[in-house]
């Protein structure tokens, strides 16, 4: 073992007396246990932060593979939602009728208020 000599204010050497008297320790073991803790929580605070990135950047390298398809999905739903839409609109508008775009913008709205609608509602 090293010989250490350390200064401590009065009211911590106190507070350390009295903890070596409530575990019925020598002031130096009480130390020794004390300095140990620390260390050992600063090491697993310094392991855990390097750990948070590892996992962190797993999960990135994971999921943005599956991020990225999802984002070409939706652009090819709304590719689709959008032709979908121009059709019906030539169509209702070559059957003759003469209020395509009121009958447009109605379905719009109700399109609107069901896509708000929560899952349990629709």
């Amino acid at each position: 073992m090293k010989r250490l000599t350390v200064r401590l204010p009065e009211d911590v050497y106190n507070a350390l007396a009295a903890l070596s008297v409530r575990r019925e320790e020598s002031i130096a073991v009480t130390v020794r246990r004390l300095l140990s803790q620390a260390i050992s929580e600063e090491a697993a605070a310094d392991g855990k932060d390097v750990i948070i990135d590892a996992v962190r950047r797993a999960m990135r390298d994971v999921l943005k593979p599956a991020e990225d398809r999802m984002a070409k999905l939706a652009a090819k739903a709304a590719m689709a939602a959008a032709t979908s839409m121009y059709l019906n609109t030539q169509v209702i508008g070559d059957l003759g009728r003469k209020d395509v775009l009121q009958i447009y913008s109605e379905a719009r709205k109700r399109a609107v208020a069901y896509l708000r609608e929560r899952d349990e509602e629709a």
